[in-house]
């Protein structure tokens, strides 16, 4: 697994959705692009079944059309003539929801109270939420066979490199949820499909400064006529 720089960009620009997709992509074309990474149930060494499943790349950040053996791209480049060719591995960003881990999102114990007991807010203190994510990754065959083994060959390698993924995304926390059951996509074209679903917590800090006088009064005349 090849991981991020040090000093990675998500420092500046966060876990934006998109560019996490982008990393599991990298993730799963990296791993994909050579026998000697590919793994099944735990055996350490390339296996007959999936020897030929092979991403290889045409230099520009896609897929070389006449060599590549499996497809693996975020959902919205999704072509159906794409699956009737080969084996696909497609990502897909899930709902992003929040969770409030203190009052007033602070990020400081013992905050200063008016003399109501309520908790006064201090200007340009730093707060932070829990943002809780998930993406599904969508391994797609021809056969019920082929998406099992794929499922299973993508999601041992989240769990193997789960704890790595979370201190090289800057995550909280992250872990495989599930491989979900095996359901047929299309039955004109007779391809079958297994999620595996990957969940994520990250903590965002930001504070606010003030850059213009606090509105405090609002004065209303009548104008005479």
């Amino acid at each position: 697994m090849i991981g991020l720089a040090p000093v990675s960009s998500l420092c500046t620009t966060g876990h934006v959705a998109n560019i996490l997709t982008g990393v599991f992509v990298r993730l799963l074309r990296e791993h994909f692009a050579t026998a000697l990474n590919l793994e099944y149930n735990g055996v350490n060494e390339a296996v007959q079944e999936l020897e030929g499943y092979l991403w290889v790349g045409d230099g520009q950040g896609n897929a070389d059309a006449e060599k590549t053996r499996i497809q693996i791209d975020a959902v919205w480049k999704y072509n159906a003539q794409d699956i009737q060719r080969r084996p696909a591995l497609y990502v897909k960003r899930n709902s992003f929801q929040t969770q409030r881990l203190a009052i007033r999102d602070g990020m400081t114990s013992n905050a200063k109270r008016d003399s109501e007991g309520k908790v006064q807010a201090v200007r340009g203190e730093y707060k932070t939420v829990a943002v809780l994510g998930s993406h599904t990754i969508f391994c797609v065959g021809g056969s019920g066979a082929e998406a099992e083994l794929l499922g299973m060959e993508v999601f041992n390698h989240l769990v193997g490199f789960s704890q790595v993924l979370r201190e090289d995304l800057k995550l909280h926390r992250f872990m495989v949820n599930e491989v979900g059951e095996l359901a047929v996509l299309d039955e004109y074209v007779e391809r079958f499909v297994v999620p595996v679903v990957c969940a994520y917590a990250a903590l965002p800090a930001w504070r606010t400064d003030v850059v213009a006088p606090w509105l405090k009064t609002l004065e209303i005349d009548l104008l005479p006529k």
